[in-house]
């Protein structure tokens, strides 16, 4: 199980065992959390994002989700899946707050918070990305939240394939189609081609 940063980004390696990293959560340890929540932040900030108008209810919705995956850990029977279960909660979660049904802040001690990544290191990362994200943003969902895995959160296709649940072609096709589209919204930007 190796896991190294990268310009504060936590990106898997081959070697990572996303399994054994979840057997550890379940079994107590808050750091294999930690390091699950900074796998799948980006992720579930894109799926937030999708859904949600602004970047703070966006935050709110993927900050409620890992609570409540955390205190749900325990049931999670097949650790494989962690991902696209994280993915469905941020969705509810997501759609929920949408919905005007603002979820009551769960109640979680200080200790547990201290393992959340800081926000303030994403907002960084986001300033540094204001143009791509404008264009990024201009892409229909389906695009974007595979070319944002993809491109900002360093995720494989097949990493991809397993969270949205399609398939490495559909996956592969709309990486394609987005780059296209996002070659042309940021040429258009900056008047001249990538």
């Amino acid at each position: 199980m190796s896991l190294y940063s990268l310009e504060g980004k936590v990106r898997m390696e081959r070697g990572w065992d996303e399994n054994g990293w979840v057997r550890a959560a379940q079994a107590g340890d808050l750091s294999a959390f930690d390091e699950l929540v900074r796998r799948y932040r980006p992720a579930a900030t894109l799926t937030a994002r999708g859904v949600l108008p602004s970047r703070e209810l966006a935050d709110d919705a993927v900050q409620d989700a890992f609570v409540a995956a955390y205190k749900a850990l325990p049931q999670l029977a097949d650790p494989n899946r962690f991902g696209s279960w994280v993915g469905s909660i941020v969705r509810h979660r997501a759609f929920r707050i949408r919905a005007g049904e603002r979820t009551p802040p769960l109640p979680i001690d200080d200790f547990i918070l201290s393992y959340v990544p800081s926000i303030q290191k994403e907002l960084e990362e986001e300033e540094d990305r204001a143009e791509v994200r404008c264009a990024l943003g201009q892409l229909a969902e389906e695009l974007r939240t595979v070319v944002g895995l993809y491109y900002l959160s360093d995720w494989s296709v097949g990493d991809i394939a397993d969270y949205t649940g399609l398939p490495r072609t559909t996956v592969k096709w709309r990486l394609h189609t987005g780059r296209q589209r996002l070659r042309a919204l940021l040429s258009d930007v900056n008047g001249e081609p990538l």
